[in-house]
């Protein structure tokens, strides 16, 4: 798909990108007043389901989707900050799932849902199995749920609603082990 596409990244203009984004051609463009709206609606933009945003100022002329068909996780080269670091670095990467899926047309490849070299210094935080079914239904809410609750919109609302409240309870219980101070066990939260 590197033939095809190109990943643009706005982002504050003062700092450089902090690793590396060798596998498809990558712009940086400054993040600014003039385009965070439609930087942000770009994001939005589900390729194939929504229209695209046309020629965001700051970055290069052309069509901007949301960027999961090549970063559905972010898949990224995190490797890359511990061999430009003087001190080998960890990322801690907040997730849903246990295992990153490069980008959307891989989510049928389960061989494309293993770590590779570029997830050593990769700390995934991951909810426990136990939290995720305390959520309605089992599970994270999702598009689908549009078409599952179809005509039933406050049913909808209220166990999205009822999923914030779950997710605001874990990130205090993670904001606790944090403030503690100390090692932190695995499947300590949730």
């Amino acid at each position: 798909m590197s033939r095809w596409l190109e990943r643009v990244v706005f982002s504050d203009p003062r700092d450089s990108l902090p690793l590396a984004m060798l596998d498809y051609r990558t712009v940086q463009a400054p993040l600014d007043a003039a385009n965070l709206r439609s930087a942000v609606q770009a994001s939005c933009a589900i390729p194939f389901w929504l229209d695209a945003v046309h020629d965001i100022p700051g970055g290069p002329a052309g069509a901007y989707w949301d960027g999961g068909i090549t970063d559905y996780h972010l898949h990224l080269d995190y490797a890359s900050i511990a061999r430009s670091a003087d001190a080998p670095s960890l990322v801690l990467y907040p997730h849903l799932y246990r295992s990153v899926v490069p980008g959307w047309l891989d989510k049928g490849l389960k061989h494309r849902h293993r770590a590779t070299p570029r997830l050593d210094n990769v700390v995934l935080l991951v909810p426990s199995d136990d939290w995720m079914r305390t959520l309605p239904g089992g599970k994270v809410p999702d598009r689908a749920d549009f078409k599952r609750y179809a005509g039933r919109d406050a049913e909808r609302v209220r166990l999205w609603t009822r999923a914030v409240q779950e997710s605001q309870r874990l990130a205090d219980e993670f904001a606790e082990l944090v403030t503690r101070g100390g090692p932190v066990e695995a499947d300590a939260l949730g």
